[in-house]
Formats: C-alpha cells, sequence, structure tokens
C-alpha cells in the first residue's frame, strides 16, 4: 500500500477518532512508512512481508483505539519494520536523527555546564547548568539537522 493509499484509508477510518489519541499513536509517521515498505516490496521479500502486515493494521486501525490488546502487535510491526528499512536499506524515520542528537546535545550540555561550575569558583549553578543545556540543545538539533539533510539529498529518509 502507497503512502497516498494509506494517507486516505486512515483519514476515512480516523474521522471521529480525537486528534489527542491519534497523536498518542503517532499515526502521522504510519503513511511516510507504508510507503517507504511499499517502494521496497519489488526487491526484498522482508518488505512484501511488512507491507502486507501493515496493510492488515491500516484497514483496522480503529481497532488500535478501542482493543488495549491490539496496540502490541501494532507497536512490534512499527518498531520491527523501522529496525528493518534502516538496517537493510538505509533508511531512516525524518525528525529522529534530530531529536537523538539534541537530546543528547542537552544531557552533554548539562554535564559540561555542572563540571564547569563544580570545579571553578562560580556559585551559579542555574545559569552554567541552564547556558549548558540550551547550547546542548541547539548544536544537537543543528548537528541533526545536517546529517538529515544529507541523507533527504541521497533519498535515505522517510
Amino acid at each position: 500500500m502507497d503512502r497516498k493509499t494509506t494517507f486516505d484509508t486512515l483519514n476515512q477510518q480516523l474521522d471521529k477518532i480525537p486528534k489527542a489519541q491519534i497523536r498518542s499513536l503517532s499515526l502521522a509517521v504510519l503513511p511516510r512508512l507504508m510507503g517507504a515498505i511499499h517502494n521496497q516490496t519489488d526487491t526484498c521479500h522482508h518488505c512484501k512481508k511488512f507491507n502486507d502486515e501493515g496493510e492488515v493494521f491500516v484497514h483496522n486501525i480503529q481497532q488500535l483505539f478501542n482493543d488495549p490488546k491490539a496496540l502490541g502487535p501494532f507497536e512490534d510491526w512499527v518498531e520491527q519494520s523501522q529496525k528493518h528499512l534502516k538496517a537493510e536499506h538505509q533508511l531512516h524515520v525524518r525528525g529522529r536523527i534530530s531529536a537523538t542528537y539534541a537530546t543528547m546535545g542537552m544531557l552533554a550540555g548539562i554535564i559540561i555546564g555542572a563540571s564547569y561550575v563544580w570545579l571553578s569558583i562560580e556559585t551559579n549553578y542555574l545559569a552554567f547548568i541552564s547556558l549548558g543545556w540550551l547550547l546542548g540543545m541547539l548544536g544537537g538539533y543543528i548537528s541533526g539537522k545536517v546529517i538529515e539533510n544529507r541523507l533527504n539529498k541521497n533519498n535515505n529518509l522517510y
């Protein structure tokens, strides 16, 4: 199932579901994921299998909101298909690299800011930790975006 068909099918089925519930499952990525899998079905039998399983989930998407037991297999399928696309086809989810780098940058900035205050005679912990957090987040986000732009030029993002 290609991206547009997935998007249209989801819109038809989810028109009465609150937007907050839809966002809680991160269903905005599902059409892109299905499109990336669909593009690989001709050359990869694993992608064909993931595509067939994904079509079942897309056609029965309302079940995820009604039956909590159905959520586990869906999340497992999403995780396994994303791992497969990354490992075998070098395709990455758009935004994940930037978010990961920003998070790592925040952590590094906090550690560097706290270390500076601890090793120096400064007493303003909050200011240096906040500054480290901010600079780390910006540095990580920019680094992630640079990497994502390079991947996007090579058509390795979905």
